[in-house]
């Protein structure tokens, strides 16, 4: 069994337990779009994209300009800047929240190292930290970044965990689309 019939079935699984934890129908899902050429670090990211966006009732941007939530985005930004340093850049979409899965999830990128990285906040594992990275030598300093953004992460899901009602307030918003 090669490494893409691995993947897609720990995929399955973990899709089958969220589904039966939630007492609900596991939908039929599409094939997906790898091809024979892909590698296996690109395969897996496929998978997720495919597992995050498959059976879920969508995602919520939340921009600066989101009432109510425009400045959690603001200073979510400003804490990982602070953290990891300017070179760090955000995409209008970089903060989503995912309401059938109740989780918050912020992407970013650091340009200067062919880098980005996700912080997913209710990841199963409880360590919801996901980096990408194309040719990144591991220098003492790229070292210390990487450093600096689990750090980041700590402090993303230790704010999440202090403004505890902003789930809440999330899903009720949503709720109502």
């Amino acid at each position: 069994m090669d490494e893409r019939e691995i993947t897609k079935k720990m995929l399955d699984k973990v899709r089958e337990a969220y589904f039966e934890a939630e007492n609900k129908k596991l939908p039929d899902l599409p094939e997906t779009k790898l091809n024979e050429n892909d590698n296996f670090l690109t395969e897996a990211k496929v998978l997720m994209e495919e597992a995050e966006s498959n059976g879920k009732g969508g995602k919520f941007p939340i921009t600066k300009n989101t009432p109510q939530f425009g400045d959690v985005r603001t200073s979510q930004e400003e804490a990982i800047i602070k953290a990891v340093g300017e070179q760090v850049e955000f995409d209008d979409d970089s903060l989503l929240y995912y309401p059938d899965q109740n989780d918050i999830v912020i992407n970013a990128k650091i340009p200067t190292l062919n880098l980005s990285f996700q912080f997913r906040y209710q990841d199963p594992s409880g360590d919801g930290i996901y980096i990408w990275a194309d040719a990144l030598q591991m220098t003492d300093s790229n070292v210390k970044t990487l450093g600096k953004i689990r750090n980041a992460f700590l402090n993303f899901k230790a704010g999440l965990v202090s403004d505890s009602d902003l789930l809440d307030k999330l899903k009720k918003v949503t709720s109502k689309d």
